[in-house]
Order: structure tokens, then sequence, then C-alpha cells
């Protein structure tokens, strides 16, 4: 049976919270997810980033955010009001030839500059928020929280959820150091 021990008794859970590590990062968080399993836990790994994940061993619980996030109104409002509109209102003057393509570089130009000075300066602060709130609605109540005996945060993304969850679960440990100990306290 997995997830018990050999005296029926549940096995502890490690949540990880990497939301968005970079690429040596995620050897660490892949590391420590392999060790925690080696000790008998059962790990979740929470995280916004698709790919980078092909070192992690199977038998963790990967929860990816990254979908749900493309959904939000936010993202997606952003790309229909800087990039889509003003590609759809451009589209019959780019057929005018060298001058049409010539206004459609100048449309694509100015909608990434929109997007790369005002959206992303923006969303650099707002996105934490956003992944604490949809890994706290979509991911978390699939986690039963009263088996996790650790929980890791691993960047500073995942900052936000790693509070929220030291407020809610006042007996939990919380923490951003990555010891390879399953029961100690910080």
């Amino acid at each position: 049976m997995q997830g018990a021990d050999v005296n029926e008794a549940k096995s502890p859970r490690v949540l990880v919270l990497a939301m968005d590590p970079g690429g040596g990062r995620r050897a660490e968080v892949s590391e420590l997810a392999g060790y925690f399993l080696n000790e008998g836990a059962q790990v979740d790994l929470v995280t916004a980033r698709e790919k980078g994940w092909d070192e992690l061993d199977e038998r963790v619980r990967l929860h990816q955010l990254r979908p749900i996030e493309a959904r939000h109104p936010l993202p997606w409002l952003e790309r229909a009001l800087v990039i889509r509109a003003p590609r759809l209102v451009s589209r019959p003057v780019k057929r005018l030839g060298p001058p049409g393509a010539f206004l459609d570089r100048v449309r694509s130009r100015i909608s990434g500059t929109i997007h790369r000075r005002l959206f992303l300066p923006f969303y650099k602060h707002v996105r934490p928020l956003l992944l604490a709130r949809l890994a706290r609605r979509r991911v978390l109540p699939r986690i039963d929280m009263s088996q996790v005996e650790r929980v890791v945060v691993a960047d500073r993304t995942a900052m936000t959820l790693g509070w929220r969850l030291a407020r809610k679960h006042k007996d939990l440990t919380i923490t951003t150091r990555r010891d390879k100990d399953l029961h100690g306290r910080p």
C-alpha cells in the first residue's frame, strides 16, 4: 500500500513550493525531493514551470500552475489589448505592400515595448500573489495538509504562498532552508 509503512501509519508528506526556479535550483529541488522520497515521505511539488523537471523522480506528485496561470484573465487581457487588438486593426493595412509591412513592424515593436516596459514590471510584483491564490484554490485542496510534515519554499515567487500557509497552519514547519531533515524544526 503506497503511503503507509509496516505499522499502517501514514507516511509523512513534504510539500515543496518551487514556483519559478532557475536551472540550478531545479536540480537542487529534484535532489531534495529524491532525498525525502528515500526517507519514506510522500512529496508534492507545486511549480509554475512546465519544463525542466526531467530528472524529477516519477513518485513526486507534480502540480503545475502554468496552464492555470495562462488562462487567468490578467495575462489574457494583456495579450488581447496589447497584441491581438492592434494586430486585428493593422491587418488590412498590412495588405498594402511595403508601407503596410512597415506599419505592421512598427505596431509589433510598440506592442513589444508596452509588454516589456509596462506589463512585465507590473506583473513581476503581481505574479507571486496570483500564483499563491491559484495554488490555494486549485492545488492545495487536493493535498491533505494534515499529513504535511514540512513545507520547503524554494524560491522568491513561492514566498507569498509559504507565508499564507504559515498563517493558516501555525504548527506546520515551513522553511526556506533546504535541509535534508524530515522532522527537524528550522
